[in-house]
């Protein structure tokens, strides 16, 4: 009995694994939300990470009620595994682009942190890491 558990368990959790990334060309996705706020992830090199499995994304904000422009970054720029992402990742959204200047600025800091070899990476999940 215990080993039929543990053999669908399995099967539920390696579902999750299946997320194709790429198949979603918006790269936007929601994660875990608080209690006051949605929030979601935007992939901003979506093309080049399906081959090299590293994805640098931004964390977004909105309190529940707020007006849809009423956002908040919450992470400017976080490399993460795809491992991690796909752990992170609830279900693809359509909307909740932002401009990427924010990004691009946080994103140019971490190239250059350990002698221009890139700073940290994510590899637990998005929520954890931030």
């Amino acid at each position: 009995m215990y080993r039929f558990k543990y053999l669908i368990f399995g099967l539920f959790v390696s579902g999750a694994f299946a997320v194709d990334l790429a198949a979603h060309r918006i790269g936007v996705w929601a994660i875990e939300s608080t209690q006051d706020m949605s929030r979601w992830v935007i992939i901003h090199n979506l093309e080049s990470a399906t081959t090299t499995g590293l994805y640098h994304i931004e964390v977004i904000g909105r309190k529940h009620g707020n007006a849809v422009w009423q956002v908040e970054r919450l992470v400017h720029h976080m490399a993460v595994t795809e491992k991690a992402l796909k752990a992170s990742i609830k279900e693809p959204l359509e909307k909740g682009g932002v401009y990427p200047e924010s990004f691009n600025n946080a994103f140019a800091a971490w190239q250059q942190e350990n002698n221009g070899k890139g700073g940290s990476i994510c590899d637990v999940s998005v929520v954890d890491c931030m």
